[in-house]
């Protein structure tokens, strides 16, 4: 049995189960945008076939990305970059991975649903990966495409349709998206820096990353006040969600005095702790209004 917990943990660190839990997450206040109840099982069909997807996706980019994450402190010991998993275990864990995901999403969901995860897939290994993020600044906002897509995933199978609540949820997203890749890059600078990447603190500096950071966050704040307004949530979601929005804009803020590490890891964490509340709070929104109707 010893020899198992090598591969099981080799196997853990290429998939990333936790971080593409984190976009099934995203998935779910899509789910109950419709105004209806979905059924257990197309819950558990999307949920399961978007997390299938985003393993696949990541387990991917680990493979375009062995030579950079070589040369980094926070990748090095990855398994494919320490030899412990062997290339073609990993490619052929991703394509299983990939074909059982879009197979579940397209008949056990709908088509619409399965057509958007796999253009997020795309994007995210073509566009984002192996394009976007070694040649331009911009690659932390233009990738934000794919990691904001979930709710459109799974508005899409409950309604087969993408409307303004899939839309909305996705700008949300997508705004909030910036401002904590860039507080982990200013954590991580020297290491990204190591590696090439062209990374707004890396090449601009942390005064404008700062800037970028304010401008995003402040965009995210009137997107969230734009929710209620446009009648997709109420003050189950409002509430929470602007003040936990707010929070991490003071964070930020607060790095004009003190850019340390330690302070851009505050605004990172706040960030996800903010995008647990909002999604939790939405999808109690969306719960409760469904039950009153």
């Amino acid at each position: 049995m010893c020899w198992r917990s090598p591969v099981r943990g080799n196997t853990i660190e290429l998939l990333k189960p936790g971080i593409a839990f984190s976009v099934v997450i995203t998935v779910i206040p899509g789910l109950l945008s419709a105004g209806k109840i979905p059924s257990l099982a197309l819950v558990a069909a999307t949920l399961v076939g978007t997390l299938l997807v985003a393993m696949s996706s990541f387990a991917y980019n680990q493979i375009i990305e062995t030579r950079t994450d070589s040369m980094m402190d926070r990748t090095r010991n990855r398994p494919l970059v320490t030899g412990k998993l062997p290339l073609w275990q990993a490619h052929a864990l991703a394509f299983v991975l990939l074909v059982f995901g879009t197979y579940l999403l397209w008949v056990q969901s709908t088509p619409l649903a399965a057509g958007i995860a796999l253009f997020s897939f795309v994007y995210y290994l073509l566009i984002y990966t192996l394009w976007l993020k070694p040649t331009t600044v911009q690659s932390t906002v233009l990738g934000g495409v794919c990691g904001a897509i979930g709710p459109m995933i799974g508005e899409a199978a409950i309604a087969n349709r993408v409307g303004m609540p899939g839309i909305m949820l996705f700008l949300l997203l997508f705004l909030w998206q910036p401002p904590h890749f860039w507080a982990l890059a200013i954590a991580r600078r020297e290491d990204y820096s190591k590696a090439n990447f062209p990374l707004l603190p890396v090449l601009k500096g942390i005064p404008e990353t700062l800037r970028s950071m304010i401008f995003y966050q402040w965009l995210l704040v009137v997107a969230t006040i734009a929710v209620p307004l446009l009648g997709l949530a109420g003050w189950i979601f409002t509430i929470p969600s602007l003040f936990s929005s707010l929070l991490t804009l003071l964070l930020i803020y607060r790095m004009r005095k003190d850019a340390s590490a330690s302070s851009a890891m505050k605004v990172f964490f706040a960030s996800i702790v903010h995008n647990l509340v909002w999604h939790a709070a939405f999808s109690v929104d969306a719960a409760v209004g469904i039950l009153r109707d």
